[in-house]
């Protein structure tokens, strides 16, 4: 049996699992210790979380990927394939105006600086710099996660409604429940602080209830599959944690019993939910030279969920294969049009060659009549 955390689609737990390697480089780049820069980078991701959530619920989907996402100093960190101290120098350099656009005011910012400055021991002008970095190496990952996913403006305002139910999920508890177990999670991830949305003035929806685990079809509950090894045995997802099935001990996942998940009925929250497993599991914000190469788009193959549709089309290719391998010379009309545009061209450049040829030759002839 095979489990998942369904926080796959949570851009808090993407940030948090995605930013623990950049603690040392973080606490260089601006003279902290690494416990103050862990501190900054778990308080500032959800003062980021939340201000991208009211920026969003004032400007909708389009305007969070036209001027922020695709802005252009995401797209020139976007460049750097590895994670080192020449990132963080270009995050930390063409940071500071990013901040001007992700949080509605400049008190707003002063907040969020001033409570994190309380939260960390630091003073607002190392903070304003600092926040900046962050909030560009932040969204410059929910970009990347956003174009590997392929998301168009809809598609991101149905992500970021998803995100008031993973601010209330108890982490704590969570945590406690799968210590008792066996360590599933390689991290302990604080609960989110709500408090975040009085600051940034993110009005916080009230969660629906969910429609009952037995009316959603196990197809619709599919998130993709998996290539980790078995990570427990007969737990449940009572805690609202684990993504489990319980079906038949496949390495199918499912969405556990979460408010507003019967958005796995679309295709692209399934290919949302195994691209952000793939791209974790690169670990791609860690120390390391800068690659040749920038790393490829993930692919999630699908196949399971449509063989009959797979198998046709493969029995299509197959006889179109087998129809063009049979199919005489003779009877090939590109080969033809081929072989008479060639003798063409050869028959002219014989002509010329003949035309030039004669008159050479009849040359001396009539010089010589013109001197007689």
């Amino acid at each position: 049996m095979t489990a998942l955390l369904p926080t796959r689609v949570s851009l808090y737990d993407f940030l948090f699992e995605d930013t623990l390697p950049i603690d040392s480089i973080l606490a260089d780049i601006g003279g902290l210790s690494i416990p103050q820069a862990r501190i900054l980078i778990e308080n500032g991701i959800q003062a980021i979380i939340s201000g991208l959530m009211a920026y969003n619920q004032q400007y909708g989907g389009d305007a969070v990927l036209k001027k922020l996402l695709k802005r252009t100093q995401i797209k020139d960190l976007r460049k750097y394939n590895a994670f080192n101290l020449k990132t963080m120098n270009a995050a930390y350099q063409n940071g500071h105006a990013i901040n001007d656009t992700l949080f509605a005011s400049t008190e707003i910012q002063k907040l969020v600086c001033q409570k994190l400055a309380d939260q960390t021991q630091l003073s607002n002008s190392q903070l304003r710099l600092l926040l900046g970095a962050l909030s560009l190496l932040c969204l410059r990952e929910i970009a990347i996660l956003a174009d590997y996913g392929q998301l168009d403006a809809q598609e991101i305002d149905c992500w970021f409604r998803l995100q008031p139910q993973f601010f209330e999920l108890n982490r704590t508890n969570a945590d406690e429940v799968n210590q008792t177990k066996t360590p599933i999670l390689a991290y302990k991830l604080p609960n989110f602080d709500n408090s975040w949305h009085q600051i940034t003035g993110y009005k916080q929806p009230t969660i629906t209830a969910s429609t009952p685990a037995e009316q959603i079809p196990h197809y619709a509950k599919v998130i993709g599959r998996t290539h980790q090894a078995t990570l427990i045995n007969n737990i449940s997802a009572d805690n609202d944690q684990l993504i489990v099935d319980n079906a038949n001990n496949s390495e199918v996942l499912t969405f556990a019993a979460m408010p507003n998940i019967y958005l796995p009925y679309q295709r692209w929250l399934l290919q949302l939910a195994k691209i952000s497993d793939i791209y974790l599991s690169r670990k791609r914000l860690k120390v390391s030279p800068e690659p040749v190469q920038p790393p490829s788009r993930p692919f999630v193959n699908f196949g399971f969920l449509d063989k009959d549709s797979n198998n046709n089309k493969q029995n299509v290719s197959n006889n179109l294969a087998a129809g063009q391998s049979n199919t005489p010379f003779w009877k090939n009309p590109v080969l033809i049009l081929l072989v008479l545009v060639l003798g063409g061209l050869t028959l002219m450049a014989i002509g010329k060659y003949q035309y030039k040829k004669s008159q050479v030759i009849d040359t001396p002839a009539q010089i010589s009549k013109i001197k007689v």
